[in-house]
C-alpha cells in the first residue's frame, strides 16, 4: 500500500511537470511528447488509486467477514455449553437413580428448546443475532426473551429497524446503570405483546440499579422516539424496574401509510 502510495506521487509530480513545461514551450514536438507523458501518468496513477481503493475495501469486507465467523463460533460454543452442562445433570440424575427429577428438568429443556425455536423465527435477522451475541458477550446483565409462542416481527407494520433499535437502546441503558458489583450481574426479561393497533415491549429488570440515573436515561431515549414509542407503564422498585412500551402499528389512509 505505501509503495502504491509513493508510486502516485512520483506520477502526479510527473503530470504537473509536463502542465508546467507544456505552458512554457514552444515546439509543437515537444507539446505532443509532454501531453503523451501527462496522459498515460494521469492514467497510470487512477488505475493505481482505483487499485488502491479496491484492495481496501477487499481488506475491510475480510475483516468483517472474520468478525462475522468469530461472533458465530462464540454463539456455537455458547450453545455447545449449554447443552453440555444440561447432559452433565441428566447423566448425574440417572447415576444416581433420582430419576423422579429426569421428568421435571427434561421438561425445562423442552420449554427452552421451544424458546429457542421462537427466536429463530421472529422474522428480522439482525434483531436475532444481537440478541445471540449479547446472551454471549454480556458480562453484568442476563438478558432473556420469553416467547409463549412463535411471532414473526417482520410482517407487524413498523417502521424499519424500529423494534431492533428500541430494544437495543433500552438494554443498554440497563446495562450502563445496573450497579452490579464484581461476579454480579442483574437480570433483564422482555416480553412481546401484539395487540391490534400495537406491539408493547414488556421489560423487567431485577438486580440493583441506578434509579434515578436510568429513569432519566430510559426518557431521554424515548424522547428521541417519540412520534415512534411512547412509554405505557413503569414501576421503580429497590432491585426492581418494570417498563413496557408501545410501539403503534403504521395504519393504512387512502392508500399511503400514515405513521403513528
Amino acid at each position: 500500500m505505501k509503495r502504491v502510495g509513493s508510486a502516485q506521487i512520483y506520477l502526479l509530480a510527473l503530470v504537473l511537470i509536463g502542465l508546467t513545461g507544456m505552458m512554457f514551450v514552444e515546439p509543437w514536438l515537444v507539446r505532443g511528447a509532454l501531453l503523451i507523458i501527462i496522459v498515460l501518468c494521469g492514467y497510470t496513477a487512477f488505475k493505481l488509486e482505483t487499485s488502491r481503493v479496491q484492495e481496501a475495501w477487499s481488506q475491510t469486507l475480510h475483516e468483517q467477514e472474520q468478525t462475522s465467523h468469530r461472533k458465530l463460533i462464540q454463539v456455537m460454543n455458547r450453545l455447545r455449553h449449554d447443552w453440555m452442562n444440561d447432559t452433565q445433570i441428566i447423566f448425574g440424575y440417572i447415576q444416581m437413580k433420582k430419576f423422579d427429577n429426569l421428568q421435571p428438568y427434561m421438561e425445562k429443556i423442552k420449554l427452552n428448546m421451544q424458546q429457542e425455536s421462537n427466536l429463530s423465527k421472529l422474522g428480522l435477522p439482525s434483531f436475532i443475532a444481537f440478541l445471540l451475541l449479547f446472551r454471549v458477550e454480556s458480562k453484568s446483565l442476563e438478558f432473556v426473551v420469553e416467547l409463549d409462542q412463535e411471532i414473526n416481527l417482520a410482517e407487524l407494520p413498523l417502521r424499519s429497524g424500529l423494534i431492533e433499535r428500541v430494544v437495543r437502546q433500552t438494554v443498554e441503558c440497563v446495562q450502563q446503570h445496573a450497579a452490579t458489583g464484581e461476579g454480579e450481574y442483574g437480570t433483564l426479561s422482555l416480553e412481546l405483546d401484539v395487540q391490534e393497533d400495537s406491539l408493547l415491549l414488556d421489560f423487567v429488570y431485577q438486580g440493583p440499579y441506578e434509579r434515578e440515573q436510568l429513569e432519566n436515561a430510559l426518557n431521554e431515549r424515548l424522547g428521541l422516539n417519540a412520534n415512534a414509542c411512547s412509554l405505557e407503564q413503569h414501576d421503580w422498585q429497590e432491585e426492581e424496574a418494570v417498563v413496557t412500551l408501545r410501539l403503534p402499528f403504521q395504519i393504512e389512509q387512502k392508500g399511503s401509510l400514515a405513521v403513528g
